[in-house]
C-alpha cells in the first residue's frame, strides 16, 4: 500500500500535494535515529519537487494551530471535496459539505501560520542535521 503511494508521486501528471506538517513530526524520534534521518531525507527530496509544496506549523503556534488531530482534505477532479481524519480510536471519511467547508478554512489558516515554503524546507534539513549530530 505505502509503494503504491509513493508510486503515485512519480507518474505524469503527478498529483498537486500541499500538507503542513506539525514541527512533532520532525523532532519527535519514531523508530531508530538512522530511520528518522533517511524519512527527513525523504522529505527534502519530496519539498524540492515541483509540484509538492511541504510547510512546518512550529510548535510557536501554541493553541493557535487550528487541528488537533491529523486531517487530510482531497479535491477530487471534478472538484468535489472529502475529508479523512483520525484519532487514536478510529479514522473516518467526511463528506458533509459544512464540516468540508470548515475544515477547508481552517487549513487555509494553518497554511498562512506555517512557515513558508523555503523556511520550511531549511527547519526540515535542520531537523534532520540534529539527528546527525546526536548520534
Amino acid at each position: 500500500m505505502l509503494l503504491s503511494r509513493q508510486q503515485r508521486l512519480d507518474r505524469q501528471p503527478a498529483p498537486r500535494i500541499h500538507a503542513v506538517m506539525d514541527e512533532g513530526c520532525l523532532r519527535r524520534s519514531i523508530g531508530q535515529r538512522v530511520v528518522m534521518i533517511e524519512q527527513l531525507r525523504h522529505l527534502e527530496a519530496l519539498a524540492q519537487r515541483p509540484g509538492v509544496i511541504l510547510q512546518v506549523a512550529p510548535f510557536a503556534l501554541g493553541e493557535d494551530r487550528p487541528f488537533a488531530h491529523p486531517v487530510t482534505l482531497l479535491t477530487m477532479p471534478d472538484r468535489a471535496m472529502v475529508g479523512y481524519s483520525e484519532t487514536q480510536r478510529r479514522g473516518f471519511l467526511e463528506r458533509d459539505p459544512e464540516t468540508l467547508a470548515e475544515w477547508a478554512g481552517e487549513y487555509d489558516q494553518l497554511q498562512v501560520e506555517a512557515l513558508p515554503r523555503a523556511a520550511s524546507l531549511s527547519f526540515i534539513r535542520e531537523a534532520r542535521k540534529g539527528f546527525e549530530d546526536h548520534g
